[in-house]
């Protein structure tokens, strides 16, 4: 089993209105443990691949989709 066949790929889709200015969601690569390993900037679209797993990623009050196939989205536009 390839090692990106593990990683899951999340669009995040929380709305920020509250918050009073804009923050963009980003496509998140999150290892098996919930580490964060990548993600693909919205707008842009350039990928960003981390050399060590960000263990504090939090998933908590935001929303987010699963995005099939991983692959796809560990690339820039």
């Amino acid at each position: 089993m390839s090692i990106k066949s593990e990683l899951r790929a999340f669009k995040e889709i929380t709305s920020w209105d509250e918050v009073g200015h804009h923050v963009p969601n980003h496509v998140y690569i999150l290892n098996p443990k919930g580490h964060l390993v990548g993600y693909r900037k919205s707008g842009s679209g350039e990928y960003v691949q981390f050399e060590n797993p960000m263990k504090r990623f939090e998933k908590t009050r935001r929303k987010f989709v699963e995005l099939i196939p991983v692959e796809k989205y560990m690339v820039s536009k």
